[in-house]
């Protein structure tokens, strides 16, 4: 009976795996500090990197310090930050300069959810000894990628906002927004892009994970290490997922057709 017993919390145990580390290979960045410190964080990390990654400090890491964005206090900013994510133009249908504010009425319902959605920091974004207010959006849905069962796409994209707060600083803004390029959008295709931002020996970067099938087969389920300084970006690292064993965005659930994804943040959908 004991032996029962015992055999069959192990087999309700091994339905249940420990989390463990991925396994990740440097394609591009070898030898380069920051690429091998970024790659043994991913390791190191026993939850999926997609959604939020951890910037370990014993690597040499930092984040910023995110603090929850007014978003019902800045309407107008936050209209022009999903406007550009969307279309590439923060000021598309000329909606801004109207007195019709119906279009803002989701940003104001989003802004009041319980769970911050927005959140921003003052960060030397582009390593000229300035520090500019950067914008981070989170997307709870992101938490829900392992199941499969969502219908919405999601994407956690970063801006640039003017030191107003009134809007974005499209300069720096198109610096950081390295999503694979759709024609006719100059912010590209923000849906399963996730980004961060981080400090390693003095410089600040930022990074991206894309977290789709879609596309480019060598893009796809990677992290990307971006350095700006002055007025030009480029990419300095970039590491694959070896293995992913879960399902994969846009495409059918494992045991059920997911509906088509809804884009974000046409949207207004965090």
């Amino acid at each position: 009976m004991k032996k029962s017993l015992l055999l069959l919390l192990l087999l309700w145990a091994a339905m249940f795996p420990l989390a463990q580390a991925g396994d990740y290979q440097l394609i591009i960045g070898e030898q380069v500090d920051v690429c091998e410190a970024c790659k043994r964080n991913l390791e190191r990390m026993t939850v999926h990197p997609a959604c939020e990654r951890d910037y370990s400090d014993q690597l040499g890491l930092e984040a910023p310090e995110w603090k929850p964005f007014d978003v019902g206090g800045h309407i107008g900013a936050m209209e022009r930050v999903l406007r550009y994510l969307a279309t590439g133009d923060e000021f598309a249908d000329d909606r801004y300069n109207s007195d019709d504010d119906r279009y803002a009425d989701p940003v104001r319902r989003i802004g009041r959810k319980e769970e911050p959605w927005a959140y921003w920091a003052y960060v030397d974004i582009n390593n000229d000894g300035k520090a500019e207010p950067v914008l981070k959006l989170h997307s709870a849905l992101c938490k829900l990628r392992n199941g499969g069962s969502i219908g919405q796409a999601y994407s956690a994209p970063i801006v640039v906002l003017n030191e107003n707060l009134s809007g974005i600083d499209r300069a720096l803004t198109d610096l950081v927004v390295q999503n694979p390029r759709k024609e006719g959008t100059v912010a590209g295709t923000t849906n399963y892009q996730l980004y961060g931002v981080f400090s390693f020996k003095g410089e600040m970067y930022f990074d991206r994970w894309n977290d789709t099938e879609t596309g480019d087969e060598r893009e796809s389920f990677t992290l990307s290490i971006y350095e700006a300084k002055g007025d030009t970006t480029r990419t300095l690292c970039q590491m694959k997922e070896v293995q992913v064993r879960r399902w994969s965005p846009g495409k059918p659930c494992a045991f059920r057709h997911c509906p088509p994804a809804k884009p974000f943040p046409v949207n207004l959908t965090p």
